[in-house]
């Protein structure tokens, strides 16, 4: 399978030097990024940077104030840059009510986006796996949300909620289009995927109708880019 990166797992290099950080995904073997910020590149610069090292853009994490107040402008950049999806990485949901808020968010998000070729959608934390009105919150953000509103699934944080991930994805179905393979083991701690207790190859078939595979690494306790690499070499042989 082709594997991307979240380029937040690497958040304290690109902050050094964007260019840098990013050309180094490449050079271990990730074919696509998922943005996490620009390094003040505008979309030209960013196209042309992609192209050089031979990536291809999944999309961005954009908070929901940018999908509430300037979305039209990161829908600009990504279509300049070929992006397939603008992902809202997090959203309060304590209640009901602040789900269906946020599901008109993206779902107003979606009909500014039709016919751009990209498509918008919400990546879960922990919390969305709290029952409201008997069912997950993030369920119940599914079923508010049109048709083309996509889930991200971040098997860690799942897992971290006590919820099977391989479990979900055959429930949910196509309605997760990307997932972030980001390991954790049974202190429900961030590791590299060697050391964890989610089975990645039965996440990788329960979702091979999913578009990407992102990988997300927050938390290290060895050498960024070892861990980097790690993960990149045991995904790439699943």
């Amino acid at each position: 399978m082709e594997i991307s990166i979240q380029l937040y797992s690497v958040h304290t290099e690109t902050e050094k030097d964007f260019k840098t950080a990013v050309a180094r995904t490449a050079d271990i073997g990730f074919q696509g990024v998922e943005f996490a910020g620009y390094g003040g590149l505008s979309a030209e610069e960013m196209g042309a940077f992609l192209k050089e090292k031979n990536l291809y853009s999944v999309g961005a994490h954009v908070g929901v104030e940018s999908f509430k107040n300037n979305f039209l402008e990161e829908l600009a950049y990504h279509k300049a840059i070929g992006s397939k999806y603008i992902i809202c990485p997090y959203a309060s949901m304590e209640t009901a009510e602040e789900v269906k808020e946020m599901a008109e968010v993206l779902n107003n998000a979606a009909k500014l986006a039709e016919g751009s070729g990209i498509k918008v959608g919400y990546h879960n934390h922990a919390h969305e796996f709290r029952r409201l009105d008997g069912k997950y919150a993030l369920d119940l953000l599914a079923e508010l949300t049109r048709e083309d509103v996509i889930l991200e699934l971040d098997v860690f944080w799942a897992a971290y909620a006590n919820v099977e991930p391989v479990s979900y994805i055959e429930k949910s179905g196509k309605k997760i289009e990307l997932i972030h393979m980001k390991q954790i083991n049974k202190a429900k701690e961030n590791v590299d995927m060697p050391e964890g207790s989610i089975d990645m190859k039965a996440v990788q078939e329960a979702a091979k109708f999913a578009a990407y595979f992102v990988l997300e690494h927050e938390d290290y306790d060895k050498p960024i880019w070892d861990s980097i690499r790690n993960d990149y070499e045991f995904l790439k042989e699943l």
